[in-house]
């Protein structure tokens, strides 16, 4: 790893999800065009937070899934300057994802250690399915890393929501086994907080297990927006955006979810038939 990161009185992490990046730089999603929104989002991460410790890139990084596309997103990451830890969601290739995602700032690290925090990252990907899915290797992994460091407050990072959002749709492609994921998470008291992307919307709630409350957080995508709490598949009017959190050494946390200026990236609803 290139350089030591010099903590604050807090850690500050920047989440970026469901960039959706084509290897074609100039394709779109659904009317935006994926790559320039990403890159907005970087200059506000910059504009925004005059703190920045870590990225945490998590799932759909890609759209296509290309090799060109992994190999753009790592040389924007270099260029950006700051450690970014990545985890795959359900339109990513994680073979490639391994070849093309590794540099002196750009990291696949399932596990990292942030001040007092413990960082967990999961793959939450079935292949070739949209829902979510945590096999035995992944929750054993999970259950062995919480064993091993019962004082440190953790984060847990995977791609599939783990809570219901309130939308039948989405509730329906989210983490499928997600109680088995609550009984192990009962276990272990020193788990804070839970982040998601592929919602493609802003959700933050606590989640009550018998032992334990975990702060639950989805983020909204840095390209299109989904509306929440409609059953039915609708895109939102909401602007791309990033979240920031800040991780206090006593185990608190604080966040907020930034978005870009409204209009300035905005879905071709025509073409989608709205």
């Amino acid at each position: 790893m290139k350089g030591k990161i010099s903590y604050g009185s807090f850690v500050s992490i920047a989440q970026l999800t469901d960039i959706h990046l084509f290897g074609d730089i100039e394709s779109s999603l659904l009317g935006i065009q994926t790559e320039a929104s990403f890159q907005e989002v970087l200059t506000a991460i910059k504009r925004n937070l005059p703190q920045i410790d870590l990225l945490l890139l998590t799932g759909d990084l890609t759209q296509d899934g290309s090799a060109a596309s992994y190999d753009r997103l790592r040389r924007s990451l270099d260029r950006f300057g700051i450690h970014s830890y990545c985890l795959p969601g359900n339109h990513d290739d994680e073979i490639l994802m391994k070849r093309q995602l590794t540099s002196d700032y750009v990291h696949l690290s399932r596990s990292l250690d942030v001040g007092k925090w413990r960082i967990l990252l999961l793959s939450s990907v079935v292949v070739g399915a949209v829902h979510g899915y945590l096999a035995d290797s992944e929750l054993e992994w999970l259950e062995d890393n919480l064993k091993a460091y019962p004082e440190r407050p953790t984060l847990i990072a995977f791609h599939h929501p783990a809570v219901t959002l309130g939308s039948r749709w989405i509730d329906g492609i989210c983490l499928e086994n997600q109680d088995r994921f609550w009984e192990i998470c009962d276990r272990y008291p020193q788990i804070e907080v839970v982040i998601n992307g592929h919602a493609h919307q802003e959700f933050d709630e606590i989640y009550e297990t018998p032992h334990n409350s975990v702060r639950c957080l989805v983020t909204p995508s840095t390209c299109i927006q989904f509306e929440p709490k409609n059953h039915k598949f609708q895109i939102d009017s909401q602007p791309p955006g990033f979240r920031h959190l800040r991780l206090y050494p006593n185990g608190a946390m604080e966040t907020e979810v930034y978005r870009l200026k409204v209009g300035s990236f905005h879905p071709d609803l025509a073409a989608i038939g709205y």
